[in-house]
């Protein structure tokens, strides 16, 4: 079993369907849009059903079964999994997430308001499987948090990424069990963000900004909360960049996985050892 992401904060992405539609300032930029347009698929304004990922899941729990190890699947990576246009495929994907108990799904929104008219009966106060997040990346979309409070989760989270100006003020942090920060990744110019701008009338190409003081905050505030923190990168052309800025080394930190297992750890290769 490899790790299959370039996303550093999951082992592996699940994309039951794919496609999405732009909804706030965060989503400018988003990679969603280069990562379809490479597979030749429009990637706004439609959401289709994937291919060949649905039994990727049962793949993951046969080889994970029996132990007290767990795996991070980052759910619609390519997609939002609580887009209204998935609706009809919705129960499907509930199902073998019920089914998959040693894979815990990663599930971020920006549609938060959508997710409790949207979730199983059985839900009850949670799957132990199923984080739910949402993002914020400005002080427009700070109120994402609020929705998401109401929502009984095993793990709520924030994705404060990207991170478009100093929202630490206005982020309440309570009830979240986890928080990502991190900049704007891309090709094109980089720029600052301008809270008073249209965001719908500029070019979907480029980066903005983020000061590594705005990420700090988070992390302090994280921190004095004994929230678990995640800084993802820098702003820059590449995803991953520069994760060790904010404190002179990685912050990744995880909330424990259910029932006091473990997370996956990739197993040390051959050449790994050689080269040791």
């Amino acid at each position: 079993m490899n790790r299959n992401s370039g996303i550093s904060w999951t082992h592996d992405t699940w994309n039951p369907w794919l496609g999405c539609d732009k909804v706030s300032e965060e989503c400018l930029h988003c990679y969603i849009g280069r990562e379809l347009r490479k597979q030749h698929r429009e990637p706004w304004g439609h959401v289709y059903r994937a291919k060949t990922t649905w039994g990727k899941p049962a793949k993951w729990q046969r080889e994970l079964r029996g132990t007290d190890t767990y795996m991070r699947m980052f759910t619609c990576s390519l997609s939002d999994f609580f887009h209204a246009k998935a609706d009809s495929m919705r129960d499907e994907a509930w199902e073998i997430i019920r089914d998959t108990p040693n894979c815990v799904y990663l599930v971020l929104t920006k549609r938060p308001e959508r997710i409790l008219r949207h979730l199983p009966m059985d839900w009850g106060d949670g799957y132990p499987n199923v984080w739910l997040g949402t993002s914020i990346g400005s002080n427009k979309t700070a109120y994402r948090g609020d929705v998401l409070r109401k929502v009984p989760a095993a793990v709520r989270f924030f994705s404060c990424e990207p991170l478009l100006e100093d929202i630490s003020a206005k982020l309440d942090m309570s009830g979240i069990q986890w928080t990502i920060a991190g900049g704007e990744s891309g090709d094109g110019q980089e720029y600052r963000y301008d809270p008073k701008s249209d965001w719908r009338g500029l070019p979907d190409t480029g980066r903005r900004t983020m000061e590594l003081d705005w990420a700090y905050k988070l992390y302090m505030k994280a921190n004095t909360l004994g929230i678990p923190f995640f800084f993802k990168q820098i702003t820059s052309p590449r995803s991953g960049e520069g994760a060790d800025k904010l404190l002179g080394h990685e912050i990744h930190e995880f909330p424990a996985p259910p029932n006091n297992g473990a997370w996956w750890e990739e197993p040390i290769s051959a050449t790994s050892l050689t080269h040791a």
